[in-house]
């Protein structure tokens, strides 16, 4: 099952556990998959709202405790959101005010309206001033989403990290724009994930490509990306289920698939590696990284 199917699959139930006034079993489930690794961000939203609307608050924070001011940036734009409402509602003016300040130099003039909008403490103080280039930019690829791609592959055949550092900047701060909107978000997270391998920061990258997945769970591009980053352990997935999904689903990626045989081999799965390189010969006997592989598994 892939992570989006995964997380739909728990929405749908706890959707349904709220309509059948099931609210605290669907807590419960919630709570659970809160404590995994690389939780979804829309199963703590949802964690923290039905919290918050009981009035529990504080747990309500505690849910979504790793939004801080420094974390902004990298972080859900809805999680933040709700828990800046979640801080006025405790009293915690002050911070409430920090992070704001913080969604504010991150995601620009549409946060600066939401802010506004919401009253929230020293948003009337907030003026979203132009920083040139980046904000330019960020203007331009709302505008015209699709000149992302052309840019981020022009970056990683020609890198020039100042640039680099522009579009991660500018493209972060349309986020907002398009969250609604699964197919952008998709190419806006592989464009994350892309650039920021680029600049040599692999936890953003691997972040960045498992939100991806979330949006488009069968991305060749994301799911080889994920490969060759340095597994923590703390993701929604490991690498060898994600290849899997993607391999499934596109059988004819040779990429793909010898990165899935690849990976299973030096996991020690070798009676898997094996099977799926023979299904791979039965289709494609002459295919060249196939017959690569049975070489490499020979040795």
């Amino acid at each position: 099952m892939s992570i989006k199917e995964d997380n739909v699959s728990l929405l749908k139930r706890v959707r349904e556990m709220c309509l059948n006034g099931q609210v605290a079993s669907a807590e419960l489930e919630l709570h659970s998959v809160c404590r995994q690794a690389g939780c979804a961000p829309s199963t703590k939203i949802i964690l923290a709202a039905l919290l918050a609307r009981r009035g529990q608050h504080e747990d309500a924070r505690a849910i979504l405790k790793e939004v801080k001011p420094k974390t902004v940036g990298h972080g859900c734009p809805d999680q933040v959101r709700l828990a800046i409402s979640i801080l006025i509602s405790l009293g915690e003016q002050e911070q409430a005010e920090q992070l704001g300040r913080a969604y504010h130099n991150a995601f620009g003039h549409e946060a600066t309206r939401w802010l506004r909008e919401m009253s929230v403490p020293g948003a009337d103080r907030l003026r979203w001033l132009t920083q040139g280039p980046v904000d330019e930019l960020a203007r331009n690829l709302a505008n015209e989403p699709k000149a992302i791609q052309s840019l981020v592959f022009a970056q990683k055949h020609q890198r020039d990290l100042p640039t680099v550092r522009m579009l991660r900047a500018a493209i972060r701060r349309i986020v907002p724009l398009f969250e609604n909107d699964s197919r952008q978000m998709a190419v806006i997270c592989r464009a994350m994930a892309e650039l920021a391998v680029l600049e040599g920061d692999q936890p953003q990258a691997r972040r960045w490509a498992h939100r991806g997945l979330e949006e488009n769970p069968y991305c060749a591009t994301l799911a080889l990306l994920i490969n060759r980053l340095r597994d923590e352990g703390n993701t929604a997935l490991p690498p060898t289920t994600v290849l899997t999904c993607v391999a499934k689903h596109h059988p004819t990626y040779p990429d793909v698939q010898a990165a899935l045989i690849r990976r299973e081999s030096d996991e020690g799965c070798n009676e898997s590696a094996k099977a799926r390189l023979d299904e791979w010969l039965k289709r494609e006997p002459y295919s060249p990284q196939a017959l690569q592989l049975q070489e490499e598994l020979a040795a």
